[in-house]
């Protein structure tokens, strides 16, 4: 884990819920490092952590992630992310959000108002990006990304926290980032001590799982994370017989080493992130299967 407290500051990062600077490193290559909120009564907060593990299990599953490492400035601890831009050396990037404001303006913000919940928001929010004329070219990732959260527990993922980039005259579907409110982020030790003994609270924390999908901006989540997977399932066959297969080859033994050899966590915490994703990728594929 380095120190990078003697970096360059040239800016506040993007948009977020979470605090960012924007940093060039002695080598002039920009980065982005992100620090977890703070909680009150002294819990600790995992989310910068939990954005490393996300993007590792994003990478066994064949999904483009931020290149992500835990780092430290000036002795606050955070997630140091590679400005993704950079990276995949684009010629321009537009945030999902915009993008989607721009082109889909009054649906767009309609959705945001709506007061609709589960079902009738999901299939207000998935027609709306279906009428884009964009979302042929993305579809298959703006689909695995949402069973990607479903599965790592990421519930915000926000207009924000997805980009579509543009390199000349071609469309592509940017790196995952902002992935770290996930994988029981709000959970201390004891909480996943008891989950990690007990399959039905581990279902349970699944089954009242909410998510953004991606579309929806609000603090709160309203669209239940199984009747999204359950949309995706009937309407998207073909992409959904894809990323089962990439679940079903998802290296288990890879993961579980990685999680193994990661500092700073607890070993509970450590048994907790394996059961969590194991037991998921099996409900996951139960459902697919048409046995859940």
């Amino acid at each position: 884990m380095r120190d990078i407290s003697d970096w360059l500051f040239i800016g506040h990062g993007e948009k977020s819920t979470l605090q960012k600077e924007e940093l060039l490193s002695p080598d002039n290559i920009p980065y982005i490092m992100k620090y977890p909120r703070r909680f009150s009564n002294n819990r600790v907060n995992w989310e910068d952590v939990n954005e490393v593990i996300a993007a590792e299990i994003g990478k066994l599953l064949g999904i483009k992630t931020v290149k992500a490492e835990v780092a430290y400035r000036n002795s606050q601890r955070g997630c140091l992310m590679l400005n993704f831009l950079y990276q995949y050396q684009a010629d321009h990037g537009e945030p999902g959000g915009p993008l989607l404001e721009s082109e889909l303006r009054g649906k767009y913000y309609y959705l945001q108002n709506s007061e609709l919940s589960s079902e009738e928001l999901i299939n207000l929010s998935f027609s709306m990006i279906e009428s884009s004329t964009f979302f042929l070219r993305i579809k298959k990732e703006f689909i695995l990304m949402n069973i990607f959260d479903i599965l790592i527990g990421n519930q915000d993922r926000h207009p924000y926290n997805w980009q579509i980039l543009f390199k000349g005259n071609k469309i592509f579907f940017g790196p995952l980032y902002d992935n770290g409110a996930s994988l029981g982020w709000q959970l201390q030790d004891h909480d996943m001590e008891i989950m990690v003994n007990d399959e039905q609270k581990l279902y349970k924390y699944l089954k009242n799982m909410k998510v953004k999908a991606g579309l929806i901006e609000k603090t709160q989540p309203k669209m239940k994370a199984l009747q999204v997977l359950s949309y995706c399932l009937e309407n998207y066959p073909e992409e959904m017989e894809t990323i089962k297969k990439g679940l079903q080859k998802f290296n288990t033994q890879k993961y579980d080493e990685y999680v193994d050899h990661f500092p700073l966590i607890s070993g509970i915490r450590k048994v907790f992130l394996k059961k969590y994703i194991s037991f998921r990728k099996n409900q996951l594929l139960s459902i697919m299967e048409g046995e859940g």
